[in-house]
């Protein structure tokens, strides 16, 4: 039996098809959207529709993003030693809440900048773990989260908050010198469209 009746909330912003009429094995898979998505490339290939499987495997977590180099820190000391450690390379801080959507939405994309930027030091804090965090965040002008702080030389370079991957990459690929991985793979995304034409 084929399930791709849309049935449940879940459904319409995940892009699975919740099954409403399946074997009751079928819909345990379906609960957990992982394995939801692999179950679906599995019977895509099984099809022989290589496009859709490829499309269901790219939303799947790889061996590389769970292995992501993100710090985590936990106080402003423990991020001051990561600056003073790294004084030659840039150090980008994602400052985060516990509640903050956004923040848990864009996490893959910035362990994803981290890999792409090898040589730099990607760390995130959460701003409301402890007071001493707190004060982190209103010394640094954090006014939304997800807030991304620069260093360069262990001094504040520059500050954006919002999600938007392409100011992201952006203003990482500013700060970054010749010879640091990543350097000069950032195209604009006018200049990438007038180039296609």
């Amino acid at each position: 039996m084929e399930c791709r009746q849309l049935t449940h909330s879940l459904a319409s912003c995940s892009g699975l098809a919740r099954p409403s009429a399946c074997s009751s094995a079928h819909r345990a898979v379906s609960a957990r959207p992982r394995l939801a998505l692999r179950l679906q490339a599995v019977q895509s290939l099984s099809r022989g529709n290589a496009a859709a499987a490829a499309s269901s495997l790219l939303d799947a977590p790889s061996a590389e993003e769970l292995a992501a180099p993100v710090t985590t820190v936990h106080s402003p000391e423990e991020f001051q030693a990561i600056l003073d450690a790294n004084k030659d390379k840039m150090v980008m801080l994602m400052c985060k809440a516990t509640h903050c959507r956004p923040c848990k939405l864009f996490a893959k994309k910035y362990a994803m900048a981290a890999l792409l930027y090898s040589d730099g030091v990607f760390a995130q804090i959460m701003g409301d773990e402890s007071k001493a965090n707190r004060s982190m965040m209103i010394e640094n002008k954090v006014k939304v989260t997800p807030t991304f702080i620069i260093y360069r030389g262990g001094e504040k370079v520059h500050s954006h908050g919002g999600i938007n991957e392409t100011n992201l990459h952006r203003y990482i690929s500013k700060y970054l010198q010749p010879g640091e991985a990543g350097y000069g793979t950032f195209v604009e995304p006018e200049a990438a469209a007038a180039a296609s034409r």
